[in-house]
């Protein structure tokens, strides 16, 4: 089968990223023929290891340019990327005659859906449908926010009109697409082969993503004032990098916690700093899924999360390998990483379950799934 999966670009570190290496590298591996076509890859590296069986086009629409203008040349170019785009998309579709074309609702989805060609169009959402391209945190007036808001109805109407199936990772957001043609949900897979440590006493909690208002670590950074007055030994590793770096470190001074939160960098080695530390946190205020969660407990850390839409509660067993905490409460989430820190033997146990129950999302059990979606469409 020929299957070509479409996004803007496959250089950043993310987990829409690493996701989809890891689906193109299995189905490249298991007899499909693949093609990624991205937009703006450039010269730039993979992010993460292509298969050299998963064939790989650049177009070359590059609308970050558009942001050196200010108007109305930026509407200028913008409208000659969207051309190029559109060009150079339907002449690398007309090439290779896939049988089904995959996007999702980051990138362009709305276009992909109108493609004319005998190709069955799956629109993935990686974000609940009410907040995709909504929670940004980016500051707007009310007449450019009345614009943005409306163009992205028009965007989610076109999706849900065009798509021949949205794919959601939830069944919770699988019900906000109950207008689209049709729905099914598939939840991401991880590819982690992870050594659980036979014992831990590392002292220190760790939580990753980028430093965006969606993750919410100026509600996990409040929460550990709570954590470190009670355990004032234990510290706090956030590693990501974002547009709320600098008022998260404000945050952080302000409340006299530097001597025990430490913001790091994006890492590659993020399976090593699971397997380093006691305890993972999700602290965000909505997800699309929540892999992060899924990539900590297969090394056996137990996971506190807000129980934010959507992911946690499809991922955690409540109280027998995680704690799911009510979503915005600052002082629950305090409590429970407190209670971990001081129940060891439980924390463990959850550590072992965690890394037991997550096997339900690895490749070969999740995979198959997206195959019989693919050759029911084709049939």
């Amino acid at each position: 089968m020929k299957i070509v999966y479409i996004l803007d670009t496959l250089a950043r570190v993310g987990g829409v990223e690493r996701i989809m290496a890891d689906k193109m590298n299995w189905l490249a591996a298991n007899g499909h023929e693949v093609t990624l076509i991205t937009a703006a890859q450039g010269q730039h590296p993979h992010s993460f290891r292509l298969s050299d069986n998963v064939r790989h086009v650049d177009i070359d629409a590059r609308f970050h340019v558009q942001y050196r203008y200010g108007y109305p040349m930026r509407l200028w170019v913008r409208w000659r990327m969207n051309r190029r785009f559109q060009r150079n998309l339907n002449r690398e579709i007309s090439a290779t005659d896939p049988d089904v074309i995959i996007a999702t609702t980051y990138y362009k989805a709305d276009v992909v859906c109108s493609l004319r060609c005998r190709a069955a169009k799956i629109v993935e959402s990686h974000c609940a449908r009410s907040f995709t391209g909504r929670r940004d945190g980016v500051t707007r007036g009310r007449v450019v926010r009345w614009f943005h808001y409306f163009f992205l109805d028009r965007y989610i109407r076109r999706i849900e009109q065009r798509a021949d199936v949205v794919v959601a990772l939830t069944d919770g957001d699988a019900r906000e697409w109950s207008k689209a043609r049709s729905v099914c949900v598939i939840p991401n897979v991880y590819n982690n082969e992870c050594a659980v440590p036979a014992c831990r006493g590392f002292k220190r909690v760790i939580a990753a993503g980028r430093l965006v208002y969606q993750k919410g670590f100026d509600m996990l950074i409040e929460a550990w004032r709570t954590v470190a007055e009670r355990h004032p030994d234990w510290t706090l590793d956030i590693f990501g990098a974002g547009e709320k770096e600098t008022e998260l470190k404000r945050l952080i001074d302000r409340l006299a916690l530097s001597g025990s939160i430490s913001i790091k960098g994006p890492t590659k080695r993020i399976i090593e700093e699971f397997s380093g530390s006691d305890v993972f946190v999700l602290s965000s205020r909505s997800e699309g899924f929540g892999l992060v969660l899924i990539e900590a407990m297969s090394c056996g850390t137990p996971c506190v999360s807000f129980d934010c839409p959507y992911g946690p509660a499809d991922i955690i067993r409540d109280h027998e390998d995680g704690i799911l905490v009510e979503n915005g409460n600052v002082q629950r989430l305090a409590e429970a990483i407190i209670y971990l820190i001081e129940h060891e033997e439980e924390r463990r146990a959850y550590g072992l379950r965690a890394a037991e129950n997550v096997k339900r999302f690895l490749p070969d059990r999740v995979m198959p799934r997206w195959v019989a979606l693919f050759e029911g469409l084709v049939k």
